[in-house]
């Protein structure tokens, strides 16, 4: 197997295992958002945000590629210093993005994850301290292919990534707040495409079904704390409601 065919197959399980079905928040984020599902977001993913570092380093740790180290790294200078399209780090641009839907940054870093999402968190950690960096970035780095806009397209999908800045327009929220989707849009849409690459070149293949396999398991585990996010954006909207009566 060629790591042509390997791509192939990488792209062949994100386009099945996620965007044909998404997760029924990643719809709504691309068509027809609200401030609500906003919050819900911004609640969860700052979560993800703060561990998602230790994660990457931890991948860097076991892994003896410069290439992928250099990847890495530059990963986590966006995530943690400053994005250079942004001027400030990612989880920084999601406090903004909740702000803007009406939270305030106490309540988002008081919020509680859901069970899903710890256990979610549990398993990405065990993930990216295990010896086998390989595993370790399909796990971790894998979840950024879900961003890559192209990718749906080229399979003939229409589905987004609910990373799109244009369906938030309609939010009311300000546009200096939806700052976080369009650098995340832009990011991902390239470290989507350079993950398969990274996983494409270094996956024997004789360990391709292996990986493919964590690959499976990381979206699984992500869809359901997006799964519990789109609960979580349920509530919300009905305080919304009752709030208004």
């Amino acid at each position: 197997m060629t790591a042509d065919a390997v791509r192939r197959r990488v792209e062949e399980a994100v386009v099945d295992g996620w965007f044909r079905h998404p997760p029924e928040i990643v719809r709504v984020m691309s068509t027809a958002p609200t401030p609500a599902v906003a919050r819900a977001f911004v609640y969860e993913w700052t979560k993800f945000s703060r561990r998602f570092p230790r994660w990457v380093g931890a991948v860097v740790s076991n892994c003896p590629h410069f290439d992928v180290i250099a990847f890495e790294v530059e990963n986590l200078m966006s995530e943690v210093v400053r994005d250079p399209a942004a001027g400030t780090n990612h989880h920084e641009l999601l406090i903004r993005l909740g702000t803007g839907a009406g939270s305030d940054r106490s309540t988002i870093e008081a919020h509680e994850s859901s069970g899903a999402a710890r256990d979610a968190f549990a398993w990405w950690w065990e993930m990216a301290r295990q010896p086998d960096w390989l595993l370790g970035f399909t796990a971790i780095n894998g979840l950024e292919i879900l961003g890559d806009r192209a990718l749906p397209r080229a399979y003939g999908l229409a589905q987004g990534t609910g990373l799109a800045p244009d369906p938030w327009a309609a939010t009311g929220i300000a546009p200096d707040a939806l700052e976080f989707f369009r650098v995340s849009d832009e990011a991902d849409a390239g470290h989507g495409s350079e993950t398969v690459d990274i996983i494409a070149r270094y996956t024997p293949a004789e360990r391709a079904d292996e990986v493919l396999g964590v690959l499976d398991e990381s979206m699984h585990r992500l869809r359901k704390m997006m799964d519990a996010t789109w609960e979580l954006a349920g509530a919300l909207e009905q305080e919304e409601r009752v709030g208004r009566r």
